[in-house]
């Protein structure tokens, strides 16, 4: 232990003086200044608040035909209480996972049912509503 350390201060010194110019008049000049380059790159001068995941709310809708009105292509859907689709969005009518029909929504709506026009195929009772 007691060799690594003269070792280790012997290579300090010899570092040190290494780094003294002899000027003409016989005095010691410092060494100048190196700029060492670092591996990171430099932060900026300010720093930008980072903005984080802009997060939207899901407005998908979902619910079950309750009543079909067939000649007149309409369709009663069950939805839920306080979540209502807007007027004239379309919604797809599916039955067994597979897409049977479009409905758009109609301005008539009472609690959480609302009627919808069916505008393209077909849809019957219990069928599932979604906005996709």
């Amino acid at each position: 232990m007691q060799r690594f350390s003269i070792v280790l201060l012997a290579v300090l010194l010899a570092a040190g003086c290494a780094g003294t110019k002899n000027s003409k008049d016989g005095t010691a000049k410092p060494a100048p200044k190196e700029k060492f380059k670092s591996a990171t790159p430099p932060k900026p001068a300010k720093a930008q608040p980072n903005p984080g995941p802009v997060i939207e709310p899901v407005s998908a809708f979902s619910g079950k035909v309750a009543l079909v009105n067939a000649p007149l292509r309409y369709i009663v859907v069950e939805g839920t209480i306080g979540r209502l689709p807007p007027v004239d969005q379309k919604l797809n009518v599916y039955r067994d996972g597979q897409r049977v029909g479009e409905a758009v929504v109609s301005g008539q709506s009472r609690g959480a049912n609302f009627a919808a026009d069916i505008t393209l195929g077909d849809a019957r009772a219990g069928d599932t509503v979604r906005s996709d």
